[in-house]
């Protein structure tokens, strides 16, 4: 199997986890499109570096999604990208060396296989079977579907703010600190 030394989530990755190599270490196996290789790190550590590369890291992101879903959650999603909408959830603590992440929108339906084994099917048709309740793995990847709404939804109230005014203001430095003057004719 092909090992890549530096690589970036991106929207073609369809999910990733830890599989322990040849010399002991954790390393990331990939699925991405039709594709499937190891990366030379740990998916904490692959992840990270991915948030990074966009803007963020991996404890702001848990950060951020811990206070927008509320404390009383357990194995939070997280945002890798809103704008390329790379949305990664977890099956199990991010600690767990066999935790899987999915990313959102390459999950394309799920069926239970039985009381704690549930089938994924995913884009390009992969598939995975995973030791988990199916409702379980439903409300993960809903969490993150709020997730990914509350933020869009921030993000499109914010773009309601960006008119500009016929007149702007004016300021200036005054004793020592600034005034903030309107530069209409009759305020002048």
């Amino acid at each position: 199997m092909d090992i890549k030394y530096n690589y970036l989530i991106n929207g073609k990755t369809v999910l990733l986890y830890g599989v322990f190599h040849e010399n002991g270490e954790l390393f990331t196996f990939v699925i991405e499109g039709a594709d499937c290789f190891l990366v030379a790190m740990s998916p904490v550590n692959l992840i990270d570096k991915s948030l990074i590369s966009y803007g963020s890291d991996f404890k702001g992101a848990l950060s951020s999604s811990r206070k927008l879903l509320g404390e009383n959650k357990k194995m939070y999603p997280i945002k890798i990208d809103g704008s390329l909408d790379i949305w990664l959830f977890p099956t199990r603590s991010y600690k767990k060396h066999n935790c899987v992440w999915f990313a959102l929108n390459h999950v394309k339906n799920t069926k239970s296989l039985g009381i704690k084994d549930t089938k994924v099917f995913l884009s390009y048709g992969h598939e995975i079977n995973i030791k988990m309740r199916e409702s379980s793995f439903r409300n993960k990847r809903n969490l993150t579907s709020d997730l990914r709404g509350m933020i869009d939804h921030n993000r499109q109230q914010s773009l309601g703010f960006i008119t500009e005014p016929e007149r702007g203001f004016r300021i200036v430095e005054e004793k020592g600190g600034y005034e903030c003057k309107s530069n209409r004719k009759k305020d002048k």
